[in-house]
């Protein structure tokens, strides 16, 4: 069955940001902010606000915010000309399985 919404430049960052190793998922924020809002559904964790892309991120407990941060941005500078803001909202420890 095909997908009901239409592709959107939000779900490529969306994408990129959570390949990045130490990123365990993407988060809208303790507050519900960081989102962006499409057509029937939201994408958590990407939002874009007075020409800068916002991302929020659970981290992985023990990877560096700041080496995290750098990765996404190195990953975002093919999607975006804008400043990029990296906010962790928290931190996780993954098991092994």
């Amino acid at each position: 069955m095909p997908d009901p919404w239409p592709h959107d430049p939000v779900d490529d960052v969306a994408a990129a940001v959570q390949a990045v190793p130490g990123v365990v998922r993407l988060s809208p924020g303790p507050f519900g902010d960081l989102q962006t809002y499409l057509p029937g559904r939201r994408v958590p964790g990407v939002r874009e606000r007075s020409g800068r892309l916002e991302v929020g991120i659970v981290l992985s407990w023990g990877a560096s915010a700041e080496v995290v941060a750098r990765l996404i941005r190195a990953r975002l500078a093919a999607l975006t000309s804008g400043e990029v803001d990296v906010v962790v909202t928290d931190v996780e420890q993954i098991e092994a399985s």
